[in-house]
């Protein structure tokens, strides 16, 4: 195509320049590739990584021999889907045989954790997963690796930072980090020799000018295999794929955001702060982003369980931390002058259920915040579950009063003991019911027996309590007869606490009380 054009290649300290008659065609695709234009030396040049010898070699692909040792050459290992895999993840599997570089936007609760496990077991090259903090240690290490596939041996490395263990940790083939820490550790992580990086909720890096975002683009340049998972890609703007679809192929949308941005939207009102897709470029954006990625919904996957439940483990930080240790072992602590104290295991075990939420009440029922920590978690997983109606349970009229502030300016319904008027509780649960509102703040003693909310397919306990009976009949509101759709329960579960005791119990069908007093007593 560009045989006329003479060009020719010169590399330099990693770097490649190139000359060729002047195309203007040309240089609007090299320009997609990266490229920029020295006017000292007349010359266009770029850095060498695999992701641009592999573009690079598609325009040009004469110049396959003095690239060639830039080229990846990963050895195909015969491969066997797992039996355990759910159809569309066997799919997705041997879509990835031919598929280096993809975006598989499935949704919550479909299971991406296998998908992505199944991947690492299929190219057998040193991995990189970067995901969410909350789920780590049981979505990918405990109910992923651990239960499907143990003969994986893989590093947390956020667990390595802490105990100054990185350099250890990354002699492993699978490593899982979250993404705060990759930021942090992204030069190291850069020379430890990844072929392949999987970002589990890649939404997480949907703004392109975050230093997040731009340290994982980076880091792809020089993945052999780059896999994208996501059940809510982009939930405020199609601007938001942009980054996404950097990571994956760089010569759909180009380098640079605001040329995307400029090129494919437009800003209307006062200021530059609202932006619309312009009508006329649409089509191309939507077959630009088919090309890299494939969609799969809840409701289409028919060998999904009929319920899934799934933890997201809260870290609480220090403050919160040292409050929870300090009423565990003292039963009282002292934050900003104020003194809380527990009298009777009872109380210290309300104290405890408070503390992981993130706040504590005096003995004249004044509360007293520590942090946000579990607060933060529920906004993250929120925004991963996007469009979809969610009951959120709280056991604390202060849980809910905080959930309904982050939801402010979202149709949000609150049914609880702070709502004394029967009609107007019953108002909000038909509200709910027949999708007018798409969040329900509820405690389970005010959603009891009889209510039906098959409308809902997605429940997350921001707290538990520790009664059985109320704890089965909150999960009994969307999953009954009548629901059309698999629903996907989420525990917000603070580590090494009381949360992580009460959910175990319940799952158990245990007397929650037993197990709980036991742990309160030392007893675990």
């Amino acid at each position: 195509m560009y045989k006329t054009l003479n060009p020719s290649i010169d590399i330099q300290n990693n770097i490649l320049h190139l000359k060729f008659k002047f195309d203007r065609d040309l240089i609007a695709q090299i320009k997609l590739l990266g490229m920029r234009w020295s006017p000292s030396k007349k010359i266009w040049y770029a850095k060498i990584t695999k992701l641009f010898v592999e573009n690079f070699l598609e325009m040009f692909p004469s110049f396959y021999e003095d690239l060639k040792k830039y080229v990846p050459t990963t050895p195909q290992i015969q491969w066997t889907p797992s039996s355990y895999l759910m159809d569309h993840q066997r799919k997705a599997a041997e879509f990835a045989v031919g598929t280096p570089r993809y975006c598989f936007f499935h949704d919550v609760g479909t299971g991406k954790t296998l998908t992505g496990i199944e991947l690492f077991k299929q190219k057998r090259v040193k991995t990189l997963v970067v995901c969410p903090l909350g789920v780590i240690e049981d979505a990918w290490m405990e109910e992923g690796i651990k239960k499907f596939a143990p003969e994986i041996i893989a590093a947390n490395l956020w667990r390595a930072r802490k105990s100054k263990n990185m350099d250890f940790a990354l002699k492993q083939d699978l490593c899982i980090i979250n993404f705060e820490s990759f930021r942090v550790e992204a030069k190291k992580l850069a020379e430890a020799g990844f072929q392949m990086l999987l970002v589990d909720e890649s939404a997480k890096i949907k703004d392109a000018r975050s230093k997040t975002a731009k340290a994982l683009i980076e880091f792809a340049e020089n993945m052999d295999y780059v896999y994208l998972f996501s059940g809510n890609p982009a939930p405020n703007s199609e601007q938001e794929y942009f980054s996404q679809a950097r990571l994956i192929n760089p010569m759909l949308f180009g380098h640079s955001f605001y040329n995307f941005r400029n090129g494919y939207f437009y800003s209307f009102g006062y200021g530059n702060f609202n932006w619309k897709m312009k009508e006329d470029r649409r089509s191309e954006f939507m077959e630009k982003l088919k090309s890299i990625s494939e969609v799969v919904r809840k409701e289409d996957v028919l060998d999904l369980p009929e319920a899934t439940y799934n933890i997201r483990k809260v870290y609480l930080d220090e403050l919160e931390k040292k409050a929870y240790k300090d009423m565990e072992r003292h039963l009282v602590i002292e934050i900003g002058g104020k003194e809380v104290i527990a009298t009777n295991a009872g109380v210290k075990l309300m104290k405890l259920r408070e503390g992981t939420s993130g706040f504590y009440l005096d003995e004249d029922k004044n509360v007293v915040k520590v942090g946000t920590s579990k607060l933060k978690e529920l906004e993250e997983l929120l925004e991963e579950i996007g469009d979809h109606q969610v009951i959120i349970w709280t056991h604390f009229h202060y849980e809910a009063d905080m959930v309904e502030k982050l939801l402010n300016g979202k149709s949000v319904g609150r049914v609880d003991g702070t709502i004394s008027n029967q009609n107007v509780k019953d108002q909000t649960i038909w509200k709910f019911k027949h999708q007018e509102i798409q969040y329900l703040v509820a405690h389970p003693a005010s959603m009891g027996h009889g209510v039906t909310e098959v409308n809902c397919a997605h429940a997350i306990y921001f707290s538990l309590n520790h009664s059985w009976e109320m704890f089965d009949q909150s999960c009994g509101r969307i999953h009954r007869k009548g629901q059309k759709n698999k629903v996907s329960y989420f525990f917000l579960i603070a580590d090494q606490s009381v949360d992580e005791i009460i959910y175990k119990a319940l799952g158990n069908k245990k007397s929650v009380v037993d197990a709980v007093f036991n742990y309160i007593r030392g007893m675990r």
